[in-house]
């Protein structure tokens, strides 16, 4: 396990700020951040009658909560990786945590800057976070169910990114050149910082009783939907500064909508059989998107 973790450290070693890559001044406000297929108002027949001001404000506020996932993720994981310092139990770990500590940094500078140009700053975009901020904080990065929570928020954020590149190509519709850039920095990172998570688990696993494990799995399935409603539905407050009156019956109709239900599920699925996978000891690789 620890070739694994001395290669992704090696990959990582030449460090570049994303924050420096991207493109900010290739910003066109005419276009959207994200694919209409992927907002989440577009799954209610109020988005076939809303101006195509509306439309890309309310593209802009999806894009900012993903953001917003993504920044509250990384600080969580900054901060319990700090928590006790870096003594790890190899070199090979504390260097791959150390490389993640600083990435997630950039990313989060990065997911800040396109919150405050979405005019979102100071917005609650995000769902209730307070019971995974609380599970989250009693997790030991020793542990697997730690690093498992790692791996559902990158794989989950991952894929709703790379279903939005995909779909931008399938559908034929261009979106904002600096949202694209912002997305594909974010996915050239987190590929290796997933194969990571993996390689964690499976190293903290090794020292797991069956028990544990079975705890582990309703644990880690728990956390899933908790983030998908966290991070994948619009808030009423988020809704209210896009200038919808009912805030609270369009999100719940959101919340509600089968059609983005299975978004949302299909995002999580890379974590869903990541838990199967090393709790059946099966040897299937999750993909994400």
């Amino acid at each position: 396990m620890s070739g694994i973790l001395e290669r992704l450290a090696m990959l990582a070693a030449d460090y570049q700020d994303p924050v420096r890559e991207v493109p900010w001044a290739a910003a066109d406000p005419a276009l959207p951040w994200l694919p209409d297929s992927l907002v989440s108002l577009n799954t209610l027949p109020v988005w076939q009658d809303m101006d195509k001001s509306v439309r890309l404000a309310a593209s802009r506020i999806d894009f900012a909560r993903l953001c917003a996932a993504g920044l509250w993720l990384e600080g969580l994981l900054i901060l319990r990786v700090t928590h006790q310092g870096f003594v790890a139990q190899a070199a090979a770990e504390t260097r791959v945590v150390l490389q993640e500590v600083r990435e997630e940094a950039g990313h989060g500078l990065m997911f800040l800057e396109m919150i405050d140009r979405a005019g979102m700053g100071g917005v609650r975009l995000l769902g209730p976070t307070w019971l995974l901020h609380a599970v989250a904080k009693r997790l030991d990065p020793e542990g697997a169910a730690f690093w498992a929570m790692v791996f559902i928020g990158e794989s989950v954020t991952d894929s709703f990114a790379l279903k939005a590149l995909r779909a931008a190509e399938t559908d034929g519709q261009d979106i904002c050149p600096t949202a694209t850039a912002v997305m594909r920095l974010h996915h050239r990172d987190e590929a290796r910082h997933m194969a990571a998570a993996k390689a964690m688990i499976d190293l903290k696993l090794a020292r797991t009783g069956p028990l544990r494990r079975l705890g582990f799995r309703i644990v880690v399935r728990m956390l899933i939907e908790r983030f998908l409603h966290a991070t994948l539905y619009p808030t009423e407050v988020s809704l209210r500064a896009l200038g919808v009156t009912d805030a609270a019956g369009m999100a719940k109709a959101v919340r509600n909508c089968p059609k983005r239900r299975a978004l949302a599920s299909s995002c999580a699925e890379a974590a869903m059989q990541l838990i199967d996978n090393r709790m059946t000891g099966t040897s299937g690789q999750p993909q994400p998107g």
